[in-house]
């Protein structure tokens, strides 16, 4: 079982204009991108604003806050989501944090929402079934 995000990764850390990304349902979200961020919350795909099919995106009625006065200047990054039921959640990013090396301007996915010619980006941990578990107190 991997548990090392770049080796969970099917796609390069550095990224390319050409790899075309979608959600579960197979909305087109995303051709290229520039790399894969590895920060404190787990890994997360970089785009280009010009990567991005916006028409696929959209900002929910209850996050448009973050685009007014006085909120636009002290959000981190305003929340987009995709147009299906996959609802992915498509960062923005507003502001710098301590936490990733996230660049103001871009935008950020959790590889494990996207996929890339029909199979997920990244592989998801494997769960223990509980026939894998020993019981060392003697229950079930």
């Amino acid at each position: 079982m991997a548990t090392n995000y770049q080796e969970r990764l099917r796609i390069p850390l550095e990224g390319n204009d050409y790899t075309r990304f979608e959600t579960s349902t197979g909305l087109h979200v995303a051709t290229g991108y520039t790399r894969v961020v590895i920060g404190g919350r787990g890994p997360y795909i970089e785009f280009l604003p010009g990567h991005l099919i916006w028409d696929s995106l959209q900002i929910l009625d209850e996050e448009k806050y973050r685009l007014e006065h006085p909120w636009k200047d002290k959000v981190f990054y305003v929340e987009w989501r995709t147009k299906d039921q996959s609802n992915v959640k498509v960062y923005e990013q507003n502001r710098t944090v301590e936490y990733a090396d996230y660049k103001v301007g871009l935008i950020y996915i959790d590889p494990c929402d996207l996929f890339v010619e029909g199979e997920p980006v990244m592989t998801r941990l494997d769960r223990k079934r509980k026939s894998d578990v020993i019981d060392l107190f003697g229950g079930n």
